[in-house]
């Protein structure tokens, strides 16, 4: 991931962290030196997974009993965070920053579910533009899993956010249509797009893979039975793993991938053979995105859609369990909620004359 440039880049991440002569410090509390090697400023690491590793490592020896909103933050950035992609730990960074801000000295025992309605409608109204339900949501969300960690931690006995006891805001449906993009809009725009570029297109069509499993997917993930794709937001978590089978058309694209130049082990790759994706970054290359940009500019401006718009429609053309298999979502809720594009469609009643 990006590496802080000033002091407020790196707010929201556990009390005593700062980032100071390229790398993230802690500034041990006092009487806890015995911890780290006797110092009162530790040296964690250069980059921000290094930091969390080090940072847990040494925590685990301090008694650190949770009370308020802050601790568990704590606790979760060093446990939870460390494990998901780094374009999520950037997120997970920001929306707890934004939480603690607000509740970070508040008891989590005492945590109620109005008290959880009045965050998320504070949280909205502070939005000054934008979609700001989609963004209270994702906030309200991250909440929700640090409450269920906590759960499991044994620091509540229940959860304040359950599904019965809660609800996300609702998304306009106009947002969400503007947001769609048609099959036929897409296909009608690949012959402006250079050759890898449409193979990868065609790619997402089939599958419907996040832009990151794309872009690292190299000859390796083509086996007998098909492509087998471990998904990356997973992969230090829950390691799912998905088969696209073998069709006629799924050969075909992968047979043109593979006649691109130059060869690579990379399916989609630079001029050099290199890939398209910033692992330091966590987020595609800045090659990548000029092409798509590039791309996208040769069409009229009522046409264009951005990249992830393509998984949308995938999320939208299947049947619903289907699609949600497709994706790689553990549950169908969250491709009705996020992937579930298209407008309901029903036919006018005609009332009977005479």
């Amino acid at each position: 991931m990006a590496r802080p440039r000033t002091v407020k880049a790196h707010k929201g991440l556990p009390r005593g962290w700062r980032w100071q002569n390229g790398a993230f410090r802690y500034r041990v509390p006092k009487g806890q030196e015995q911890h780290w090697d006797g110092k009162t400023e530790f040296r964690l690491g250069s980059t921000l997974p290094e930091a969390h590793r080090t940072y847990a490592g040494r925590i685990a020896s301090v008694d650190g009993a949770i009370v308020s909103f802050a601790h568990l933050f704590d606790r979760y950035l060093v446990e939870v965070t460390p494990g998901k992609a780094h374009s999520t730990q950037d997120e997970e960074v920001r929306h707890l920053s934004k939480l603690r801000g607000m509740i970070g000295e508040n008891p989590v025992t005492l945590f109620k579910p109005h008290h959880a309605y009045q965050l998320r409608d504070a949280i909205h109204r502070a939005v000054v533009k934008g979609s700001g339900e989609r963004y209270t949501n994702r906030v309200m969300e991250k909440l929700k899993h640090t409450l269920t960690k906590a759960v499991e931690w044994g620091v509540i006995e229940e959860h304040p956010m359950h599904d019965l006891k809660f609800k996300m805001l609702p998304v306009p449906r106009k947002s969400q249509i503007k947001r769609a993009v048609s099959l036929e809009q897409v296909i009608g725009s690949l012959d402006y797009a250079p050759a890898w570029l449409q193979c990868y297109v065609k790619l997402k069509l089939m599958t419907g893979l996040r832009q990151v499993d794309l872009l690292l997917m190299t000859q390796r993930n083509i086996t007998d039975d098909g492509l087998l794709v471990t998904h990356h937001k997973t992969e230090n978590s829950s390691g799912k793993t998905t088969l696209y089978e073998w069709s006629p058309e799924l050969t075909q694209v992968i047979q043109d991938i593979k006649a691109l130049k130059p060869y690579s082990i990379h399916l989609f790759k630079t001029e050099k053979g290199g890939m398209f994706w910033n692992e330091k970054r966590g987020r595609e290359s800045s090659g990548f995105h000029s092409a798509w940009n590039r791309w996208m500019k040769k069409l009229p401006e009522h046409q264009r859609f951005a990249e992830r718009s393509i998984r949308n429609l995938v999320g939208s053309e299947d049947d619903l369990e289907e699609a949600s298999k497709r994706l790689g979502h553990a549950h169908t809720s969250t491709t009705s909620r996020y992937y579930r594009l298209k407008p309901t469609v029903v036919s006018p009643l005609v009332p009977k004359t005479g």
